[in-house]
């Protein structure tokens, strides 16, 4: 078995998000495609993380924030 916790997961639509939390994961929003429309809907799982763009995602990993 592995556990997922904690493990970001990225996504740009609800869908994405919640799968992402019902596996334990972080679930991390991107704004690009779906992801303003997403993040307008304003239902996102709890403890979702919202970056820009992909580029902003890798930044946050790499500086060991995740």
């Amino acid at each position: 078995n592995v556990r997922l916790e904690g493990v970001p997961s990225i996504g740009d639509a609800l869908r994405d998000l919640q799968a992402a939390a019902a596996s334990g994961c972080t679930p991390v929003l991107v704004l690009t495609g779906k992801g303003e429309k997403t993040q307008a809907e304003d239902n996102l799982p709890e403890g979702t993380k919202v970056f820009k763009d992909l580029a902003a995602v890798a930044d946050w990993l790499l500086e060991g924030q995740a």
